[in-house]
């Protein structure tokens, strides 16, 4: 299973233009989508959950057109929003079964197996009898990854599922993610990188509806080795510390403030340190790698 996006663009009514000639190529497995908010991102993931449509381009999973074929699309296609509504007064239980229903499994026993099977993988068998008012945003969270696991589809998307969980939850939540990748073509949208750096193979970043690069997380990190200088200064030195370099981030650190500047030479009383998949993604925000017309491995 492959899903092959060609110039998609898409502009608003007041004149905001979400998604700029998009093109991606997206195997088999987990593939991360990174950006700030207002970046396209979601525009992006309703256009191929066949929510919206483009104002021009293309889009197919394998031979399925999905602009143009969207029942088709649906019937393969599991779906986490960033935000979703639930029934707080109704169980888990019930209300995964009344999803199934509208799935199209209409044989009880069946239905009943689904259900059950689906409860143990997210982790809510224990707390299938719980009304849904009373589940943690983590839980919440597991239950729409059940509901979007209905009919085992071949393409899932997920839009910034990890933001407001508790870093346990996040972590039973991104556990989960990486068993669905091994199956399907899992896109997960977001502007967290840890999310991104610790289960995609491929990513791209994207920003003010462009993609800016798309690139193997290890290879762009090895391709920034030797880039990155950090320095721990005080605050107040920061506004000098701009002036003088091109400085791609900055962190508080025990109430002193972390520098990472991108230089291929060595810039100064800076220590050289091992590239992470943040200072790559601020690298390519700041325009020093990638590429803003075409993806590039």
């Amino acid at each position: 299973m492959k899903l092959q996006i060609t110039n998609l663009s898409k502009t608003y009514p007041n004149g905001v233009q979400a998604l700029k000639n998009v093109s991606l190529f997206i195997p088999n497995g987990m593939y991360g989508l990174l950006g700030p908010n207002g970046a396209g991102k979601s525009t992006l993931m309703r256009i191929l959950a066949t929510l919206q449509e483009p104002d021009q381009g293309e889009v197919h999973l394998d031979t399925i057109d999905v602009v143009k074929q969207k029942e088709e699309v649906r019937k393969t296609l599991g779906y986490l929003p960033q935000e979703f509504g639930v029934y707080p007064k109704v169980s888990a239980e019930n209300l995964l079964d009344h999803f199934a229903i509208l799935k199209g499994i209409i044989s009880r026993s069946a239905r009943k197996e689904v259900v059950e099977a689906l409860l143990r993988q997210t982790n809510l068998w224990d707390v299938r009898k719980q009304k849904l008012g009373g589940y943690s945003g983590g839980m919440r969270q597991r239950f729409g990854v059940a509901v979007a696991l209905l009919g085992n589809p071949k393409l899932m998307i997920v839009d910034e599922p990890t933001a407001g969980l508790d870093p346990a939850e996040r972590v039973r939540f991104l556990n989960l993610l990486s068993e669905l990748g091994e199956n399907s073509v899992v896109i997960l949208s977001t502007h967290i990188v840890e999310d991104v750096s610790e289960l995609c193979t491929r990513m791209a970043i994207i920003n003010k509806g462009e993609i800016l690069h798309e690139v193997e997380p290890l290879k762009a990190m090895q391709r920034l080795k030797g880039k990155i200088w950090q320095k721990i200064i005080e605050k107040s030195a920061l506004p000098q510390m701009e002036h003088e370099y091109t400085i791609i981030s900055t962190k508080l650190l025990s109430g002193r403030t972390v520098v990472h500047v991108y230089s291929e030479e060595v810039p100064g009383d800076f220590d050289l340190v091992q590239p992470d998949l943040e200072d790559v993604y601020f690298s390519t925000m700041a325009g020093h790698i990638g590429n803003r017309k075409t993806a590039v491995a």
